[in-house]
């Protein structure tokens, strides 16, 4: 499902406010000049403002507008490694050692809980105000949109704190739906008085408390997006149609109950998306191009089938990093660098990540399959063709036995044989960055050590990139949720409840995604979750200090499933941290450009508590480990 275009932003909208009221806006008696209720909202309209706010928030700067992807999920989960190293908080990421005063982490603390804020403001105040205010005036259409209203709201915030907590909860599993007593995140309740800074200086709830409130307002959401004459669940079409709706919510629920191990709920949930949302997997055509702000998935009713929580992102003629904008500017830290007749090539924008190595292995192309060079140390340097081809026949034929997984070129441009567009041209894309040491660029033969490939990430760059187009203003959406995830959760939870390995209805749902990677060719089927075999491709994966190491993504075809499906889309290290696989993780990747990469504790799970929040905030304790 697509968010609807917010053609003003809050910010803006809210200025045109305060110019046509005729009264003080803010009480400026009260603490903190908050609003004032006797005066707005006044009607319905001013009403949608305050619900825009949460949605905008989701592409601010510090989250899905910039900072959320290069700069943050990338370098923790090891989609990309750090071309550019001058900064300390990208570097602390990429091994996994973050201090308090981490800016990257602290911007995902900010932003997120700034959504929690403006979620909780529309569910708390602004709603109760315009209802008290307008008592028995208001229309019943616009009592049932209040209630619509709500539900979006109350899913927002739920989304806000499912990313604080994955990122800063102690701990993230309550196992068999039982009890922990770990710190969560701090939850800005009802009861807490909004503006008085005293009040609002509460300790960090449980991990139990936290999953159940999330929970909580999920289970509220679908309740206000469930039809009250009918029963029927809420979708929204026309103008309408980005909105949030009664699936997106219950997608959302059926992945926070996972956390708690209430499986049968979970499975209860994704089984009713699968029969009832009328959600289909695109073909892989339309999966591989639909990532890259190509307009034919962002504006028409046929845009995407299987998105339910679509993010969508405008380009638009503002700089997405010098406020709100409808645009995002993501693609500022990993724009590809294509030939431009010079060593390093150019590239429109920072080009500061490319993607880790190692994510080649993983999946499935052989790593030390290293073009042979042509002209080296010439402006017509090149790659020898039967490079070019043998690649371009991985790409295409699709050979399951030999070839890598079709959504490596999903995921990644592949240097010497990918294109970008580049006004009328479209150049070969390089080895990535002026700064990052290959072969190519030193002119010499590198250690087995020195990064070698370079691939760049594919994922939100735009389709139509040119050297010309400035990146702060790029327009590429992001899903959330899409249906594939669904089926991914829904196939563990037959797992989990079940116990077998061989349980058909999961491997059914395993199935279903990893066959639309291969155009459903026949015989590509998964035999088993985790039968013992190495069953995926991720079987390329040396770690260079451990001969006997083995990936688990190569043991685990859920695993394996969900990171190939979900590759790039920030997502990863939610599982990561639900499945415990910090330690396999930090063996896959072993060594950045930023440094060794090491697993010392499971205190690394969690990320330290912003530190200007321990300051302000007497009561809120740091995690373990800090």
């Amino acid at each position: 499902m697509k968010r609807t275009i917010i053609k003003l932003s809050f910010i803006l909208g809210l200025g045109m406010l305060l110019l046509g009221c005729k009264k003080d806006f803010v009480d400026e008696s009260k603490p903190y000049n908050v609003l004032n209720p006797d005066i707005f909202p006044e009607n319905m309209a001013q009403v949608d403002y305050f619900l825009n706010s949460p949605y905008a928030n989701i592409h601010s700067v510090e989250l899905f507008g910039l900072t959320a992807l290069g700069r943050f999920f990338y370098n923790i989960d090891h989609t990309g490694d750090v071309a550019w190293l001058g900064t300390s908080d990208w570097n602390e990421l990429q091994v996994l050692h973050v201090n308090a005063a981490n800016a990257y982490a602290g911007s995902e603390w900010r932003g997120l809980y700034r959504g929690v804020q403006q979620a909780r403001t529309f569910i708390d105040q602004i709603v109760p105000n315009y209802k008290q205010k307008k008592g028995s005036s208001i229309s019943p259409a616009d009592t049932l949109a209040l209630r619509y209203k709500l539900g979006e709201a109350y899913y927002l915030r739920a989304w806000h704190y499912f990313f604080l907590m994955n990122l800063y909860a102690q701990e993230v599993v309550v196992k068999g739906n039982g009890d922990n007593k770990s710190p969560g995140v701090i939850l800005f309740t009802s009861d807490i008085k909004i503006g008085d800074r005293a009040d609002e200086m509460r300790p960090r709830s449980t991990v139990k408390q936290c999953w159940d409130y999330i929970i909580a307002d999920l289970k509220t959401a679908t309740a206000m997006l469930t039809v009250p004459a009918d029963g029927t669940r809420k979708t929204w079409t026309g103008a309408d149609k980005g909105r949030i709706d009664y699936y997106a919510a219950e997608a959302l629920l059926g992945r926070a109950l996972m956390y708690e191990e209430r499986w049968a709920e979970a499975r209860d949930a994704f089984q009713d998306i699968v029969q009832s949302s009328g959600k289909s997997l695109m073909n892989f055509k339309d999966y591989y191009n639909m990532w890259n702000g190509n307009p034919q998935y962002a504006y028409t009713e046929n845009n995407n089938t299987e998105a339910l929580h679509q993010i969508t992102i405008v380009r638009s003629g503002d700089n997405a990093m010098a406020g709100p904008s409808t645009a995002s500017a993501v693609s500022l830290i990993i724009t590809p660098f294509f030939d431009n007749g010079a060593p390093g090539g150019a590239t429109p924008g920072y080009g500061n990540m490319y993607m880790h190595d190692r994510n080649l292995g993983r999946f499935g192309f052989p790593q030390n399959y290293y073009p042979v060079m042509v002209g080296l140390g010439t402006p017509g340097r090149t790659v020898a063709a039967s490079y070019v081809d043998s690649c371009y026949h991985m790409k295409t034929l699709k050979r399951y036995t030999t070839d890598p997984d079709p959504r490596l070129w999903v995921s990644a441009y592949q240097p010497w044989v990918d294109t970008v567009l580049n006004a009328n041209a479209k150049p070969t894309i390089l080895p990535y960055g002026a700064g990052t040491e290959t072969e190519y660029q030193m002119n010499a033969q590198q250690p087995a050590d020195v990064i070698k490939h370079g691939w760049s990430l594919r994922k939100f760059n735009l389709y139509d990139m040119q050297a010309s187009q400035n990146p702060r203003m790029h327009g590429a959406d992001f899903y959330f949720t899409r249906l594939p995830e669904v089926y991914l959760n829904l196939a563990e939870c037959y797992w989990k409840l079940s116990g077998n390995d061989n349980d058909p209805q999961a491997l059914d749902y395993v199935n279903r995604v990893h066959r639309r990677a291969w155009d459903n060719q026949a015989n590509v089927d998964y035999t088993s979750v985790a039968g013992g075999g190495k069953i995926t491709k991720a079987t390329l994966h040396p770690n260079t200090a451990d001969a006997g190491f083995t990936d688990q993504l190569a043991l685990n075809a859920l695993y394996y499933e969900t990171w190939a499906e979900t590759f790039g889309e920030a997502k990863w290290w939610f599982n990561v941290r639900r499945w415990s696989l910090g330690p396999n993780e930090a063996k896959v990747y072993q060594n950045s450009r930023a440094g060794a990469i090491t697993w010392n504790t499971d205190n690394q799970y969690a990320l330290p508590i912003y530190q200007p929040e321990l300051d302000r905030n007497i009561n809120c304790q740091q995690n373990k480990g800090y």
